[in-house]
């Protein structure tokens, strides 16, 4: 595939290859595991079990915070972009214009009119996640490769034509010991709510809700590899078709298949930044890429259980109704003969008084339930924004 979407970066990262270089780099021959705990820095620099006070002496006399710091300094609170709030000012109305209609009607509805100055801070636009780290901690610090992976929202597209671009979604740490399923399974898409049915006949029928024994096929393809979900026996295989197409093709090459619940991290080969896709639920396409490949840190989030980890995701987003411009919508409304829209987004009073008269449907359209902004993440992570 490089050989049609040129890569900038040359370099092709092997996991497990990164893993002993890194570890190599850190680990001198005479010891037998990284030293990050101060025991372990005092056996590795020579100082024996009689030597305890020698070493506090050694600690002491390059801890800056003992010999640079003073009663005077401004105390520093550790950052983390989950605890940024957003920043709010309120203006005064100038007299003109409150001789306005629209600033009256928001004078009275908000009692204000607030400037928003959040576009200022960098990381307003997401929802960043705090782990809290767990009593008992099973991983050893630089024994596992830590990857960064970043999804991207669905987007439209035709060749030649641009609609627009990918939009984060959602960021998530891995470590290379487990598997692409898992990291599969805490993806959140809206498209894990459906199936979606037209219900433009009978809108006020239940939702269908999807059963555990429902097929949920998938794929991520990396680097030259389909990895498919075929953990349900009725999942079907999205990557057959591709990889017939692609076995005409002479610019291509060849595509390799593998299981994801059988796949781990550490096994994959991929390239920093270079996109790669993860299909679900039919022709639902996501763009990810790899941003980052380092070692698992002391600082870390030491227990395997909480991996993958969701380190961040984009605010929910409403769609207003595009009839009344006023609530949020609950309906996409396709093939109609009377909207100028299509798809067009409305909401629960707009698409019963426009579609329907006497509980009947009126004209051509189809009908499907929005969500909106209903749901934004799989679990609900603890943030402190």
């Amino acid at each position: 595939m490089e050989q049609i979407y040129k890569p900038k970066n040359e370099q092709i990262i092997s996991v497990r290859q990164a893993l002993s270089d890194f570890q190599q780099e850190l680990l001198p021959p005479d010891l037998s595991r990284v030293p990050y705990t101060e025991d372990d820095i005092s056996e590795a620099i020579g100082f024996g079990a009689g030597s305890s006070h020698q070493f506090n002496d050694l600690l002491q006399c390059i801890d800056l915070n003992l010999n640079l710091s003073s009663t005077k300094d401004m105390r520093v609170v550790p950052f983390h972009p989950s605890r940024v709030q957003a920043v709010q000012k309120q203006i005064e109305v100038p007299e003109k214009a409150r001789k306005l209609r629209c600033v009256q009607n928001a004078l009275r509805i908000t009692g204000r009119i607030r400037k928003n100055l959040d576009t200022r801070i960098r990381y307003n636009k997401h929802k960043y996640t705090e782990s809290p780290p767990l009593e008992d901690p099973d991983l050893e610090p630089f024994g596992e490769i830590l990857l960064q992976i970043r999804f991207y929202e669905p987007f439209k597209y035709k060749t030649g034509v641009r609609l627009g671009h990918p939009k984060f979604h959602q960021e998530f740490y891995v470590i290379g010991s487990q598997t692409l399923a898992e990291l599969r399974d805490k993806i959140y898409c809206h498209c894990d709510s459906g199936p979606f049915f037209d219900i433009s006949e009978n809108p006020h029928q239940p939702e269908r809700k999807r059963l555990p024994e429902d097929p949920n096929p998938g794929f991520f393809f990396i680097h030259d590899t389909f990895y498919n979900d075929m953990r349900n026996e009725r999942n079907m295989d999205y990557s057959e078709v591709i990889q017939k197409w692609a076995g005409r093709q002479k610019c291509v090459g060849e595509l390799k298949y593998r299981n994801m619940e059988d796949t781990r991290f550490d096994e994959l080969q991929f390239r920093l930044g270079y996109p790669q896709v993860y299909q679900h639920h039919g022709n639902c396409e996501h763009i990810f890429l790899v941003s980052d490949c380092r070692l698992l840190s002391p600082s870390d989030v030491l227990t395997r259980k909480r991996y993958p980890i969701l380190n961040s995701y984009v605010f929910p987003r409403s769609i207003p109704c595009n009839i009344c411009g006023h609530c949020e919508a609950n309906f996409i409304v396709k093939n109609s003969d009377q909207h100028i829209f299509d798809p067009a987004y409305v909401c629960q009073v707009c698409f019963e008084s426009y579609h329907y008269k006497d509980g009947k449907k009126i004209g051509e359209f189809e009908a499907y339930r929005f969500l909106g902004t209903k749901v934004a993440v799989k679990d609900e992570p603890e943030t402190g924004s």
